[in-house]
């Protein structure tokens, strides 16, 4: 007996053998059940999903010599006709060989004559979306009203090549992608079966190339068995199949988690060594990377992740290394770069440059915090515009905050914990520079008011914040509640224990009522600028 590859082994021969098309066998075995069965099918759907085979099924029940029946025998004349594909009463039309007017004209003559046999002439024809126009409009009055005892199941790939005058005329049903889960259960049983010695990890991969295409999977297994015979190893997979192993991918992310720049390079380096290719490892990383999403939002879930279970430690504690803005960064950049690699002169060039751009990616800031900051910016720009106070010509050097030997008060044993016993002390050199780089991270309003002080000094347990008499407004800012709070809590993260604040105005010069304001510097640049005339009102005080 000649050798039958798994694909037609294993087809189903009943509506309960289908896998993953629950509603389109339902609905066909309620109407045979309730004799409401329509004159013409139209079966649309990805390939290798069952649009053929459940035609094949149809005919069966409606001509089996115990039916119409929802489960047809298999075992009559009639069925197993069916099954070989030599039944008299049940043609397959291959529409892509025989898509004109003149194969339609035969079909047209055909359907007057009754069956030889059985109960319904059934014309099963494939990729009917082949048809020409003409076939297509010669086909119309037959395919709405037929004879009683024909039948039309239509089958095709692309239903949106099919005109409307033709698809309004047949009973519709979608064959959707089987699922990953159903996929690796249904090889699982024919590795069984068959006695095939294949690791989980193998059939994940098989089941995952085949993007919902049961026949894909089954076609996968049979070109592998033919390679490595029935011990399968998964090196022979991946070798034959072109299927990037998924650790690599993993200690790829990792690399990226760790800013590895070096390994990021020499990882790439090994994969055109070893002659993957630049856009499967890309359609990899991006499957990958979706996990990771999924992960961070779910938890490991099985049903909805396709990696094993040894990656599961690796995938967990990856997700959480990064936000979900960042995961969606990583997959638009990776989409973006595989859809190139197509046309790209040097692929694997460019993947590479693109994974160095994910390093930068992960340390962008996230949008919340660049709009607090754009928010402290305009505070500053709003209280900077404001009319300062006038001076005191008789405080030459004021104190506005000072409280040595005291604890600051917002300073709470709450931040005593968060201090770590190993922070940065107050008379380590730089602490000025690491103070202000904390508040440009965190808080840049109270930045910019510490940037119009003359002198920031650390002195034994003492902040000490000196402004010139001409940055009274800024003074004050500090002075703000918010603001010191602020101010203590960064101080005290920085020097690793509390810190007492004095923030003094020095250097404020006399103002007499008869100062001519024409001799101020800053008045005159003002008027270089914009050309007028300063009036003084003495009697207000201004």
């Amino acid at each position: 007996m000649s050798y039958q590859v798994i694909a037609r082994k294993w087809r189903p021969q009943t509506f309960d053998e289908v896998v993953g098309q629950d509603v389109v066998t339902r609905t066909l075995q309620n109407a045979i059940i309730s004799e409401r069965i329509a004159h013409a099918f139209l079966f649309s759907g990805v390939r290798g999903v069952g649009k053929t085979t459940v035609a094949r099924i149809l005919a069966k029940a409606l001509n089996c010599q115990s039916g119409p029946s929802p489960e047809p025998c298999g075992g009559c004349v009639s069925c197993q006709e069916i099954k070989e594909g030599n039944s008299l009463d049940v043609q397959e039309i291959d529409a892509a060989s025989n898509r004109g007017i003149d194969s339609i004209r035969e079909l047209r003559e055909s359907v007057r004559y009754r069956a030889a046999r059985d109960r319904f002439k059934i014309f099963i024809v494939d990729e009917v979306h082949m048809l020409t126009n003409e076939a297509f409009n010669a086909l119309l009055k037959t395919l709405e009203e037929p004879p009683e005892h024909v039948k039309f199941i239509l089958a095709t790939t692309e239903h949106q090549k099919i005109p409307v005058t033709i698809t309004s005329r047949c009973q519709q049903y979608e064959f959707r992608p089987i699922p990953f889960s159903l996929i690796l259960e249904r090889l699982r049983l024919i590795t069984t079966t068959e006695e095939i010695s294949i690791s989980d990890d193998a059939l994940r991969s098989l089941a995952s190339i085949a993007q919902g295409s049961m026949r894909d999977a089954q076609s996968a297994l049979d070109q592998i068995i033919a390679f490595s015979g029935k011990e399968i190893v998964d090196e022979d997979v991946r070798a034959l199949l072109g299927i990037v192993d998924v650790e690599l991918v993993s200690a790829l992310v990792q690399r990226i988690v760790d800013q590895d720049r070096e390994g990021v390079l020499r990882a790439m380096q090994d994969l055109r060594t070893s002659g993957i290719s630049a856009r499967n490892f890309c359609s990899t990383l991006l499957s990958y990377v979706r996990s990771l999403m999924v992960t961070r939002v779910v938890g490991w879930d099985e049903s909805m992740i396709q990696l094993s279970e040894s990656l599961r430690e690796a995938v967990e504690k990856q997700s959480k290394s990064f936000s979900e803005l960042d995961l969606i960064r990583f997959y638009d950049t990776l989409n973006t770069t595989n859809n190139e690699l197509r046309w790209h002169s040097h692929p694997s060039i460019h993947l590479e440059i693109t994974l160095l751009k994910l390093i930068e990616l992960a340390k962008l800031p996230t949008i919340e915090a660049v709009v607090s900051r754009l928010e402290d910016g305009e505070q500053f720009v709003k209280k900077s515009c404001t009319p300062k106070p006038k001076p005191n010509p008789a405080a030459e050097k004021k104190t506005f905050w000072n409280t040595p030997g005291q604890e600051v008060d917002n300073i709470s044993a709450e931040l005593e914990s968060a201090v770590e016993p190993n922070a940065v002390q107050l008379e380590d050199t730089e602490p000025k520079a690491r103070l202000m780089t904390a508040l440009q991270n965190g808080a840049m309003g109270l930045y910019q008011h510490l940037q119009m002080a003359f002198s920031v000094q650390f002195e034994e347990g003492n902040l000490a914040i000196r402004f010139p008499a001409s940055e009274r407004f800024h003074a004050q800012q500090v002075q703000e509640a918010e603001n010191r709070s602020i101010l203590s809590r960064t101080a005290a993260e920085v020097a690793g224990k509390k810190v007492t604040i004095e923030v003094e105005l020095e250097g404020e010069p006399e103002v007499t009522e008869k100062q001519d304001p024409m001799e101020d510097p800053k008045v005159k640049s003002f008027l270089d600028r914009f050309p007028g005339k300063v009036i003084v009102n003495r009697e207000s005080g201004d």
